[in-house]
């Protein structure tokens, strides 16, 4: 009886985990790392500053899937995805980082931490009609690659037309968000003014207040054959922003405060595609506190056969700033590419792509009087030309590849012209790899004579790419880089990198 009693529980606690465990919900996880060392060491062709740098970047990602309750075939999916990143630099020397110091950098930081994302992600819930993401995200199109803290909500209807909304603060460095200031508008310097004194670095405004930003779009969904896409996307300035670069009569600087726009654009783009014909696309940048078109680009491809297509594109692009930039009050002007181009392909080994034509740089005064002593007209505005080509091939053998890519820009300002020549191979089905590049490229500057060169680098590299288990998968790998001219020298560079991925 004694021996019956003793199994009895063991028993029901077997059952009762089986039961549990039948009813257990199981998700899919993935954590991937990389490391990236750099070590480099640039002269300035003005023979100093010297700057040596020794650069440890690290991410980790961690991403879990199918975190919804009820799986249901193309039902409703819940997933959360994130990554870290760690941008060590142990070259900075100290002065760098010293207020005091004549070769102090604003916001430099020997190991900034960001988040690069972090969201939870929604989709096909309602029958089909509702996405959301929630948390730290990228959003990427027309307007550009853009990053925000907040929700985005897309709205998917049967009629082939989509509807996105989106709002929440601008991600930018000197908050303790753990941000960065990479997606921020051109123009102005920002960042954590902690340590600093009111008259040290003026012109490096402190970032304390959160920048609210808001956007939507519109878009077809569903369509094979055409897909074309309205955004709007607004963000404002709240922190003070210097308006006088030097000392008043009394010893003060002036600031403007309260709500202000930092950057509104809107934009469109649209593609038609015929899997016989070709295809034609476009788009527009609409800058609303510019009152300018900043960009525009306009595309149409012949597929001639299934082996050869031609391609002719044109483009604009004017270069716009934060709304608290001083460079809004400069003259400034675009440019305008026309191109041509062919890609052929041969056979699956090998394949050709070539291209041809010219740039326009529209300037504030005829080029031709800048090196004058008289200067240039400012009442006049002129024009330059570039004329520039490009060809480049690429061979696949079963276990490599070989490529050269060639190019070439002459002008009435100087010229560039350049070759490299890429080889890789695997061995061991990939076990082990290798890389080796040869670049010979040459430049001239009209304006300038003493900084024309001829330049010449090599690159060599190898990696191995090892499964530590069934479930996960790596790569190591060194490249050594060596640069020389007569402007700079020697430069040298090494690169080793680490990636390592585990799915369970």
């Amino acid at each position: 009886m004694l021996a019956k009693r003793t199994r009895s529980p063991l028993i029901g606690v077997g059952l009762w985990a089986t039961l549990y465990v039948a009813r257990a919900h199981a998700y899919q996880s993935e954590v991937d790392a990389t490391l990236d060392a750099q070590f480099y060491s640039l002269q300035s062709p003005y023979g100093s500053p010297l700057v040596q740098r020794r650069r440890y970047t690290q991410t980790l990602a961690l991403n879990l899937y199918e975190l919804q309750t009820d799986r249901v075939a193309l039902g409703p999916q819940l997933s959360f995805r994130s990554r870290l990143r760690l941008d060590t630099d142990f070259g900075q020397r100290p002065e760098e980082r010293n207020p005091d110091s004549s070769s102090f950098t604003p916001g430099l930081a020997e190991a900034p931490l960001d988040v690069m994302y972090a969201y939870l992600d929604g989709q096909r819930y309602l029958n089909g009609w509702l996405g959301f993401r929630l948390g730290r995200q990228y959003v990427v199109d027309t307007l550009g690659f853009w990053s925000f803290d907040g929700a985005d909500v897309l709205l998917t209807t049967p009629a082939y037309v989509a509807f996105e909304a989106y709002a929440g603060f601008e991600q930018r460095g000197g908050l303790p968000m753990l941000g960065t200031s990479r997606f921020e508008a051109d123009g102005v310097s920002r960042g954590d003014r902690s340590g600093l004194s009111f008259g040290q670095s003026p012109s490096f405004l402190q970032e304390s207040k959160l920048a609210p930003a808001y956007g939507f779009a519109i878009e077809s969904a569903g369509l094979h054959f055409l897909h074309s896409r309205f955004t709007y996307r607004k963000v404002i300035n709240r922190d003070a922003v210097l308006v006088s670069p030097f000392l008043d009569n009394g010893g003060g600087l002036r600031y403007a405060l309260g709500d202000r726009t930092s950057s509104e654009r809107i934009a469109y783009s649209v593609r038609a595609d015929d899997s016989d014909l070709g295809a034609a696309l476009g788009s527009v940048i609409y800058d609303l506190y510019n009152r300018r078109v900043s960009q525009w680009n306009l595309g149409l491809d012949w597929y001639a056969t299934e082996r050869v297509v031609f391609g002719v594109n044109a483009d604009y692009f004017l270069p716009t700033f934060d709304g608290d930039s001083i460079f809004n009050w400069f003259a400034h002007r675009g440019t305008t590419s026309l191109t041509a181009r062919a890609d052929l392909a041969f056979s699956r080994q090998l394949e050709v792509a070539a291209s041809a034509g010219a740039k326009m740089f529209g300037t504030e005064g005829e080029p031709s009087n800048y090196a004058t002593s008289a200067g240039p007209n400012l009442d006049v505005t002129g024009k330059t030309y570039d004329y520039l080509a490009s060809l480049g091939g690429r061979y696949r053998f079963w276990d490599g590849s070989l490529a050269l890519n060639a190019m070439a820009e002459s002008g009435g300002a100087g010229h560039r012209y350049g070759a490299d020549l890429t080889g890789r191979k695997r061995f061991e089905g990939g076990y082990y790899d290798s890389l080796a590049v040869l670049s010979v490229y040459d430049w001239d500057d009209a304006l300038r004579s003493d900084r024309s060169a001829t330049s010449f680098s090599y690159v060599l590299g190898g990696g191995v790419s090892p499964s530590f288990m069934l479930f996960s998968r790596g790569r190591f790998g060194v490249e050594w880089e060596h640069t020389m001219n007569r402007l700079v020298g020697q430069r040298f560079r090494m690169l080793a990198t680490l990636e390592l991925s585990v799915l369970r």
